[in-house]
């Protein structure tokens, strides 16, 4: 285990961000048929970086910028998994609502060791069009 605990870099409010968290959770019926059910958490807070490949991609008939981010935080996000010894409750990866843009939970990673409870995660985009960038100044 690393001797370094970052819990407190990682809860400044100099670095802290604050987003929404759709769970989605999937049933299915004795019919066969999967229902889900989307449940938002709000005010869920952690560290938001811009990650991954963000270029431009030309295409014949459209144009498509790449979006993700790096999300650290104790919320304990999802991604693709089943309830445990309940096979007919699955739960598809979560939606990160940040800046007015979707992000679906794409790759995860338990940083325990790195501080109490804290996940890694690389989201990426599932709008067609994402809002520009947010400026402060």
């Amino acid at each position: 285990m690393p001797m370094i605990n970052v819990s407190v870099a990682l809860t400044s409010p100099m670095l802290v961000d604050t987003f929404t968290v759709k769970r989605r959770v999937q049933t299915v019926g004795t019919n066969g048929r999967a229902t889900t059910t989307n449940t938002p958490t709000t005010g869920v807070s952690g560290v938001v970086y811009p990650s991954d490949n963000n270029d431009l991609q030309r295409l014949g008939d459209m144009q498509v910028t790449g979006k993700a981010i790096t999300v650290i935080t104790q919320f304990a996000l999802r991604g693709e998994s089943e309830e445990s010894g309940t096979p007919e409750v699955q739960f598809q990866p979560d939606i990160v609502t940040w800046h007015g843009n979707s992000f679906v939970v794409k790759h995860l990673e338990d940083w325990g060791a790195f501080g109490p409870g804290f996940v890694l995660a690389v989201c990426t985009s599932i709008d067609i069009v994402d809002a520009p960038p947010t400026t402060t100044g």
